[in-house]
């Protein structure tokens, strides 16, 4: 099969569909924690445990729109979880979702399968979060 995407070295399967990772997750994880300002958000919070995103703001130099973003890579990502109070946003790291991480990453680095995936986040703050559905437009005369 040819193209461009083939030429790209893109995971294309033989009939043009796209290749599931094998770990979707695992990888995700990685790329969340590969930014300087995510990482630094990371060392900051297992210095001092929980932080609102204004204190994070303060303390690394960042925009709070930015931290924000930040905040919501490593937190999809499973590396933070997240808490409301009020207008406050909390972040602390997710001590459970970090450890499984870090065993399978192990798991992968001693050449074992990384088969099946029965782990489910303890913190909701990992779910995707449901988006607001629309009202469809009325047709047009």
């Amino acid at each position: 099969m040819g193209g461009r995407a083939a030429r790209a070295g893109r995971p294309w399967s033989e009939s043009g569909t796209r290749r599931l990772m094998r770990d979707d997750r695992l990888r995700r994880y990685f790329k969340a924690l590969a930014d300087k300002t995510r990482f630094d958000i990371v060392e900051e919070l297992g210095r001092i445990g929980e932080s609102s995103v204004s204190n994070l703001c303060l303390g690394l130099g960042v925009t709070q729109p930015l931290m924000s973003w930040h905040v919501r890579v490593l937190r999809v990502a499973g590396v933070v979880a997240t808490r409301r109070r009020g207008r406050q946003v909390f972040c602390s790291l997710d001590q459970k979702s970090i450890a499984y991480f870090q065993e399978r990453f192990g798991l992968l680095v001693q050449g074992q399968p990384l088969a099946g995936d029965a782990f489910v986040p303890a913190s909701p703050s990992v779910a995707p979060r449901a988006t607001k559905r629309r009202a469809p437009l009325p047709p047009t005369p």
